[in-house]
Parts: C-alpha cells; sequence; structure tokens
C-alpha cells in the first residue's frame, strides 16, 4: 500500500538573510521533498508552506491544517526539509513528535537532519535538534531585543505605523515628520481643551464635522471620536516633541501577547521629532488634565473647566442646568460633606471675570504691550501653517491629475484607481476646510492689528493665559452678590 504523505514548508525572515542550506526559498524546498518521497515512493496528498512566519509562531495557518489533517488521519507521513522547518520549540518536538503523532499514526520525517520517528534509536537525536532550535529562538530573541534598545534610546521610531499627526519619513529611517492633513486636526484637540472643552465635547465636535478618527484612518473597525481618543491624545508628550516607546512589552518570546509595562521603563527621548504643541500649552493642558473636577453630564463647553473652585473647601465646581440656566456648585457640597457651598450662575461669574481683566487691563498698559508682542510669534505660526496646507493642497491636486492619466492609460485598475481616488478626495476636502479656517484666522488677525481695541472684546479667550484660579465664596446675605477672588497666573 503506497503511504500518504505530506509536504510541510516554511521560511520566515531571518531564512532569507541567511546562506547555505537554510537559505533555500519555498519553491526549493518543495522540489527536495518531492524528490526525497518519490524516491521512496510515497504518494504526495498535501503541499502545506506558511511563508515569513518564525518557527516559535503556533498560529501559522499552514502549520494548523496540517495538524488538523493529521489528528483525522488525512495522511501517513509528514516531511519537512529539516525538523526545525516544523517547529523550532522543544515544547511541540515533545507533544506532537513523540505524542500526538504515534497516537494518530503518523510518522514524521525531515531530510537533512535524518529525524525519523519510526527509528526509535532516533528519539534522542529529535530531542537535541529541538533544544538547540530553542536556543536559537531565544538568542535570536535576545539579539533583536538588543537592537530594538539601542534604537529606541538613540531616539529612532521603531513602530510599524506613525502617531496620528505625523508620518514616517521616507527620506530618514527611524524619523518622524509632520502630518499636513492631521496634524491641524492635534493642535485644535489642544487648543479646545486649553480654552475649556470637555473632552466628550471635543469627540463630539469632531464627529459632527465627519474629521476621521485615528483607528479609522489604520482602517479599524472603531472610526468614531471618542472622550478616551482625546485623553490619551493630550497625556501623549509625543506632541511635544519627545518620543515616548517601549509602553508594552512581550511576555515572551514564544508569544506575541503584549502587557504594560511601568512608566519607568519607558524610553522616552526629548527633541527628535518637530512638536506640534507649545510648551505653554501643553503644560495649560496637563495643569487642567490634574484636577480631578467632577465632569459635566453633557458634552457641552464649560469655559471656566479647571479653573473655578469653591473658596470654602477648595473643592472643584461642577456645572449643572436649571431651567436652561446654567450655574457652577460645590462638588464637595453637592456630595454632601461639610462644606458651606458656592452657587453662581455661569453668565454671572463670566461677567465678574471679564469687568476684572478690563480693569487689569487698564492699570497695566505695559503688560499688556507686552501681551501683544508675545502674542506675535504665534500670529506668525498661523502663516507658515496656511502656507504648509497650501502646499499640500498643490501636492494632492497633482497626485489627482496623476492618478486620472494613469488610470486613462490603464496602468491603474478601475477598482484600485478608485479607492485612492476617494482617499486622495477626502483629504483634500479636510485639507480646503482647514485653509479656509486658516485663512479667516489670519485675516481677523490683520484686522485686530488695525483696531487693537477688538483685541479684548472676548474676554474667554485669554482665561488660560491670564487666570491660575477662581475662587467663588457663598452669596452675601439679603443680596444677589457672590464674593469672587481671581489669583492671575503672573
Amino acid at each position: 500500500m503506497t503511504e500518504r504523505v505530506a509536504i510541510y514548508c516554511r521560511l520566515s525572515e531571518e531564512d532569507r538573510d541567511k546562506e547555505g542550506a537554510d537559505s533555500q526559498s519555498i519553491c526549493n524546498q518543495k522540489a527536495l521533498l518531492r524528490q526525497y518521497a518519490q524516491a521512496h515512493e510515497w504518494k504526495v496528498v498535501a503541499e502545506l508552506s506558511d511563508d515569513d512566519y518564525a518557527g516559535a509562531d503556533r498560529n501559522r495557518p499552514a502549520f494548523r491544517a496540517l495538524i488538523a489533517g493529521a489528528e483525522r488521519g488525512a495522511y501517513d507521513i509528514i516531511l519537512c526539509k529539516t525538523q526545525s522547518r516544523f517547529t523550532r520549540e522543544i515544547e511541540l518536538v515533545e507533544h506532537y513528535l513523540h505524542d500526538c503523532f504515534p497516537r494518530w499514526g503518523v510518522r514524521f520525517v525531515s531530510v537533512v537532519d535524518n529525524a525519523d520517528t519510526a527509528v526509535h534509536t532516533n528519539k534522542k537525536s529529535r530531542q537535541i535538534h529541538g533544544l538547540i532550535n530553542e536556543w536559537y529562538l531565544e538568542d535570536l530573541s535576545e539579539n533583536i531585543r538588543a537592537v530594538l534598545t539601542s534604537r529606541r534610546k538613540s531616539g529612532l521610531h521603531i513602530g510599524s505605523t506613525a502617531l496620528y499627526g505625523y508620518q514616517k519619513d521616507a527620506d530618514r529611517r527611524g524619523h518622524l515628520r509632520v502630518d499636513p492633513v492631521t496634524a491641524p486636526v492635534v493642535r485644535e484637540v489642544f487648543d479646545w481643551y486649553a480654552q475649556g472643552v470637555s473632552q466628550t465635547a471635543i469627540a463630539q465636535k469632531l464627529n459632527e464635522r465627519g474629521e476621521p478618527s485615528p483607528a479609522a484612518r489604520k482602517g479599524r473597525t472603531q472610526t468614531f471620536w471618542r472622550a478616551s481618543t482625546i485623553g490619551a491624545m493630550l497625556r501623549n508628550a509625543m506632541y511635544r516633541g519627545t518620543l515616548v516607546q517601549g509602553r508594552y512589552g512581550s511576555e515572551s518570546y514564544k508569544t506575541r501577547r503584549n502587557r504594560p509595562r511601568p512608566k519607568e521603563q519607558w524610553y522616552c527621548v526629548p527633541d527628535t521629532h518637530e512638536p506640534l504643541i507649545s510648551q505653554e500649552v501643553w503644560e495649560q493642558v496637563q495643569q487642567r488634565l490634574n484636577h480631578h473636577a467632577r465632569p459635566s453630564r453633557t458634552p457641552a463647553v464649560h469655559r471656566f473647566s479647571g479653573k473655578v473652585f469653591c473658596q470654602s473647601c477648595g473643592a472643584p465646581l461642577c456645572i449643572t442646568t436649571t431651567r436652561g440656566v446654567r450655574y457652577l456648585q460645590c462638588a464637595a457640597r453637592h456630595a454632601g460633606k461639610d462644606c458651606e457651598g458656592a452657587f453662581v450662575a455661569e453668565i454671572r461669574l463670566q461677567q465678574a471675570v471679564a469687568q476684572a481683566m478690563r480693569e487689569l487691563l487698564d492699570r497695566y498698559q505695559t503688560q499688556l504691550q507686552t501681551f501683544v508682542e508675545q502674542m506675535e510669534p504665534m500670529q506668525h505660526n498661523g502663516q507658515g501653517e496656511l502656507e504648509q496646507c497650501r502646499a499640500a493642497q498643490i501636492r494632492y491636486q497633482n497626485s489627482l491629475q496623476m492618478l486620472y492619466l494613469d488610470r486613462a492609460a490603464g496602468r491603474v485598475r478601475h477598482a484600485d484607481g478608485e479607492a485612492i481616488r476617494q482617499r486622495l478626495t477626502g483629504d483634500l476636502n479636510r485639507l480646503d476646510e482647514r485653509i479656509k479656517q486658516l485663512e479667516r484666522q489670519v485675516l481677523k488677525t490683520e484686522q485686530k492689528k488695525e483696531n487693537p481695541q477688538t483685541q479684548w472684546e472676548l474676554p474667554e479667550q485669554m482665561l488660560p493665559r491670564f487666570v491660575s484660579r477662581i475662587l467663588v465664596g457663598r452669596r452675601a446675605t439679603g443680596t444677589r452678590e457672590v464674593l469672587v477672588t481671581i489669583e492671575w497666573a503672573f
């Protein structure tokens, strides 16, 4: 009776760079095994191969199909070039070659290293080969880990994808450059939060205007912005130009599962790429994040969030709405704790702060002039971003034109060309919208230069820069006046 044989081949990335027998391609492995089967008059009933899979990967698709076929009796012999092509783990050698295969009536044979489960005296040799292959895996893992650690410490980006807001630099390996399409979104997120917009409200704003989320741009199923996404972005120091890597690490070289690592084990290298956020905005955002105020139940914008506290107990004030009127009240008092409590209508607090700011600006004309001068670089940055976006707009338009020519010439398939066109068009539309926003911003800045008095019509825009804390006391008995104390940020 002719014995049925299944040929199994494997080639991993590290094997491609070797010289000698192990560098043979999948095709050469199959040719060798076919000749061997023919010489022994075996009938090849299955040929399975895993290309670019490591020997320690137990989830190789062809490997799993091979095991399933052996268990149901689809073949009598499994034939490999070497035992390491089947597995490099001593645990799997013992499990399959010395336990499962004998019970299933399957013989394992490897050509180069003469492993054969039909030869009982060959068992020690198979176990020795298994140990050598296991040691090879361990050494390879340590070498790769050492190389990656060295690259991380050197400030080189080793991730497969770039952080939202950046692109991998094609000209400099391991370097990140600013993405002109998504970087403005990151700046908006930080600016909004620094101005008092909640994380939930920011996510809602981006979803309403159809801005693709970071997950959506990577092709994942979660396509909407969430408050958790905004929170993670606001805490990410990479937007300050610091490369942060090694947040997660593999449990073992035998598994690809990763788990979080302690913060002290992260690799943080400053000034490796262009920051998207200024130090001032970053500090404002982190200061607000560190306040443990009770979040609003609604996604409405609360301009005083992280700034206003109860004068009696020091607890932050949380927002509440009664009959359509927004109020701020002491969170500790609301929770039933021992506190005299503070309660004020948002509009009255806004008027009090605005009046205090006007009085402050009237008294300190010198500081006002200094502030205007400090704003000049920020205005130039807006002009610079506008020029970058216009340049990116031209590149996208050229790409669409080249795509049209390639499709007309038949160099790009219709389906592929349509997918590329839709993506380029979507990015171009978002870029056009950003250019319009920047043009309005630059025009408004120029108008303010001509009429400086209009710069102070919206005091809430100055809140993060001028105000450190606002303390609200109880309303005076028999009056509607609420004591408001402002601690300035200078």
